[in-house]
């Protein structure tokens, strides 16, 4: 079967390598280049814990696969520091997770969490940083030969049996016209990392807080393979849709996520040694959606790259249907 993907980020060659390794004749176009976009980055948070059933099952299931992309790499791609969620969600998703049968405890922050917590925290055991970069380079390479710069801009004019679309924030553009809604509203992001004042012992383990702040309404951080601690925190959405200017979201957030830095995350340095921007979909929380018109299957959702070797699965299935 000839099919061709639309989009090289993770979610993208996921689905391109499990229909290469099943046999099918896979065309992967890029406009940019691969892993950029919203898969720009060295490093993403797993977890196992979500606030539905479903997707920690998924989580799961996603895991195992991700041991296999690590034997693959020659290295692992899933860290083992764990992840703790604080906050208000912990409740719900100590259900979900409980409902899902997977291990979790509620209770003390554990030993090496960095920064200030407020009442007890969900640990997450699974949880840990992905190498993300690790795992794009290890895709890439495989489907070298699969590759092709192109920028998609009637999805009808693709040849194949199949299509998919993992575009990203361009994926609502190209599928309005075969009737899929796919929401289209986008936010700037941006994600700061900060050098580590004392060399931790351990790995601390990664973050989710959703406790409400001055300015942010949650964060989420984890350190990543330069070293550094990568901190980001949501502004809420109508400060920071792209009708804004980019810099002054950009002031705004590094503003917010210094001063959350300064007043609860001591071990940090107070400036910022970088910044990755992303433009994820306004109102977005965790979750897959897909659509299937005539020969064409798309997929949207957010914090989907934790679930890519999955989803890249589901894809490959739902082309074989």
């Amino acid at each position: 079967m000839k099919v061709t993907v639309v989009g090289a980020g993770i979610v993208g060659l996921a689905t391109a390598d499990a229909l290469v390794r099943r046999g099918h004749d896979v065309i992967v176009l890029e406009a940019d280049r691969p892993m950029g976009a919203r898969s720009a980055g060295s490093s993403r948070i797993f977890r196992l814990a979500h606030g539905d059933p479903a997707l920690v099952a998924a989580a799961a299931t996603a895991r195992d696969l991700w041991e296999g992309w690590s034997q693959r790499a020659g290295r692992p791609l899933v860290g083992t520091e764990g992840t703790v969620v604080s906050g208000p969600r912990v409740p719900q998703w100590a259900e979900a997770m409980a409902a899902a049968e997977v291990g979790h405890r509620v209770g003390e922050p554990p030993a090496g969490l960095l920064g200030k917590v407020d009442g007890p925290v969900l640990v997450d055991p699974g949880g840990g940083a992905l190498d993300l970069a690790g795992a794009g380079r290890m895709l890439t390479e495989a489907l070298r030969a699969n590759l092709r710069p192109g920028r998609v801009v009637d999805v009808d004019e693709l040849l194949g049996d199949a299509v998919v679309v993992t575009a990203g924030a361009g994926t609502a553009e190209l599928v309005a016209p075969l009737g899929i809604e796919v929401p289209h509203r986008l936010c700037h992001h941006l994600r700061f990392s900060f050098r580590l004042r004392t060399a931790p012992g351990t790995v601390p383990p990664t973050h989710l807080d959703g406790t409400l702040g001055p300015a942010l309404g949650s964060t989420y951080q984890h350190r990543t393979p330069e070293g550094h601690w990568a901190i980001g925190g949501h502004l809420p959405d109508e400060l920071t849709t792209t009708d804004h200017p980019f810099d002054e979201v950009r002031r705004r957030s590094r503003e917010a996520v210094t001063a959350h830095v300064a007043e609860r995350i001591p071990e940090l340095d107070l400036e910022p040694v970088g910044e990755l921007p992303c433009t994820p979909t306004a109102g977005g929380a965790d979750g897959v959606h897909t659509a299937r018109v005539g020969n064409v299957h798309v997929l949207w959702g957010e914090n989907l790259a934790k679930l890519a070797p999955l989803l890249g699965e589901r894809l490959a299935d739902a082309v074989e249907m």
